[in-house]
């Protein structure tokens, strides 16, 4: 598989400002599953990850939380940013010009660290609810937990090559 045919143009008129970006996650039975993505600037890139079997892969999670709670500076706007997820020693690794992105001077990932923290919360099948709140507001939390279980169930129910595909938008605030 390919990685989807969206232009920038074509996902524009989504009414978003910012970041947007498309991922389609590929479910593979008895191999490992991949996720191709469509960057804001209509480069690619793709990778590989372990199979989660049944359970939503983890970076799928990670757009729909940081998606919700507005972050441009998670994960996903990492990877807009041209970092990209390599193996290294077996470890899923952010890259940047050949490099694991914690080795470059004075890079900033506090910004993963949080969409890291609110995944943890969020994405458990029971979230802690002092936790959760003092994340986000009950009603997006509400939004997030309900948008995963719907994906959960819809991921459950792929076949091999099945894929679900969603677009990243959120404002960016960087200066």
């Amino acid at each position: 598989m390919t990685a989807p045919s969206l232009t920038l143009s074509s996902r524009v008129g989504l009414g978003q400002t910012g970041i947007v970006l498309t991922a389609t996650f590929v479910r593979r039975t008895g191999l490992r599953d991949h996720v191709y993505v469509l960057r804001a600037d209509d480069s690619t890139v793709d990778w590989e990850f372990p199979s989660y079997g049944d359970g939503l892969p983890h970076d799928l999670c990670h757009l729909v939380v940081e998606q919700a709670l507005g972050l441009p500076d998670g994960f996903w706007g990492l990877i807009d940013r041209h970092v990209d997820v390599s193996l290294v020693d077996n470890q899923a690794t952010l890259i940047r010009g050949g490099r694991p992105l914690v080795k470059e001077p004075g890079v900033d990932l506090a910004g993963l660290r949080w969409a890291e923290n609110a995944v943890d919360v969020l994405a458990s099948p029971h979230p802690d609810a002092d936790a959760t709140l003092s994340i986000a507001a009950h009603r997006t939390v509400t939004a997030i937990t309900d948008r995963l279980r719907h994906l959960g169930h819809h991921w459950r129910t792929l076949h091999d090559g099945g894929a679900i595909t969603l677009v990243f938008a959120v404002a960016d605030t960087r200066p």
